[in-house]
């Protein structure tokens, strides 16, 4: 079990997103006044808190193999609902819980296309946000109305001791999911089906399930991502959402989280999320295209750092050859169809699936 671990995430992968981390701050404390003050590092880990808390949701739909699109009018809807129920004076403890069911909902339908009827992701969670933009139209008929319920902008904006309430649930979420990844079988699935969908299926794992309650799961997180958003800003309003799906994507990749899925980990993307609000922080004097072009950058070399240079000898290719090399592998099948190998009986269950699949 131990070395079936090991290949999910290797120590360098964690730690060089932390070291760019860190090599950010260093940046900013030298070329912004105050950087690392108290009041400029809470305001970085509170902005940096809202696209993670997005992101755990997309990191685990990416983790198998898939992605979610529908993030921007999840988030927008879960706003205007519970936006329009306070005005309407509906809004409350039971309706908040009303909303990230309605989210969950969002994401199991993307859950059941994909696993059930064989839509691809990018079709079934593109369609699915087209849908949810008209829904958030026809409800608030063009223009949001309503507040955010008080204990929801104190949630998304009170602190205690200098520290974001928003803050506190990252850190309690980026623990639970972690657990999740790593202890339980739902990890253990997700991880399996990411490496190999087929390979998991003639090995008797539950993947339809787990596909559907990894959507449910993002769709859970953008909705709950939506309810912070609106208590944040006071108010919904049409397109919140819609600056969160490329960053919600771009925070896994550049973690270092394998974007065809069965390698990374949240904490990754957590670094991901730090490392991009920093950029923003530190390289605002830059304006929008600087700040447009180093963003890229570091999500490109990032994506290649991680899908390439340690995809299989687990170090970065020693020469530039060999760098360009390692991309003739994009190029081809992962599994060749004609390649047939038969694995000893004594090999695991699951080991011999993936083997009969090469």
């Amino acid at each position: 079990m131990s070395r079936s671990r090991r290949t999910y995430v290797r120590p360098v992968e964690v730690g060089i997103p932390y070291v760019l981390v860190a090599l950010a701050l260093l940046y900013g404390a030298a070329t912004v006044p105050r950087f690392l003050s108290s009041r400029q590092l809470g305001s970085m880990t509170q902005t940096a808190a809202y696209i993670g808390i997005i992101a755990i949701g997309q990191t685990l739909v990416i983790l198998i193999g898939g992605i979610d699109l529908s993030i921007p009018y999840a988030i927008n809807l879960a706003a205007i609902l519970l936006t329009g129920w306070q005005a309407a004076n509906l809004a409350g403890a039971p309706d908040l819980a009303i909303v990230l069911l309605i989210g969950i909902a969002i994401g199991a339908v993307n859950g059941i296309g994909v696993a059930v009827f064989d839509v691809p992701p990018l079709v079934m969670t593109l369609g699915m946000n087209s849908v949810l933009e008209g829904v958030s139209l026809l409800y608030s008929n063009g223009s949001p109305v309503g507040n955010s319920p008080s204990f929801v902008s104190t949630l998304a904006t009170g602190e205690v001791a200098g520290i974001p309430y928003v803050v506190m649930v990252w850190a309690g979420l980026i623990a639970v999911v972690t657990c999740v990844l790593v202890f339980t079988r739902f990890g253990r699935y997700i991880y399996s089906i990411g490496a190999s969908r087929r390979a998991s299926v003639l090995s008797g794992l539950p993947v339809r399930r787990t596909i559907v309650a990894a959507y449910a799961l993002s769709g859970l997180s953008a909705a709950f991502g939506g309810v912070l958003l609106a208590g944040y800003s006071g108010e919904a309003y049409l397109g919140m959402g819609d600056n969160y799906l490329l960053p919600s994507i771009a925070v896994v990749v550049i973690g270092g989280t394998s974007i065809l899925g069965g390698k990374g980990s949240y904490v990754q993307t957590v670094a991901g999320a730090l490392l991009i609000t920093i950029i923003d922080s530190s390289l605002i004097t830059l304006g929008q295209s600087g700040q447009d072009i180093l963003y890229g950058s570091v999500i490109l070399f990032m994506a290649y750092f991680f899908q390439v240079a340690t995809s299989r000898e687990g170090r970065v290719p020693r020469s530039v050859t060999g760098g360009l090399r390692a991309f003739s592998g994009w190029l081809q099948p992962v599994y060749s169809p004609k390649a047939r190998v038969t694995a000893p009986a004594s090999e695991p269950r699951l080991e011999r699936a993936g083997l009969a699949e090469r």
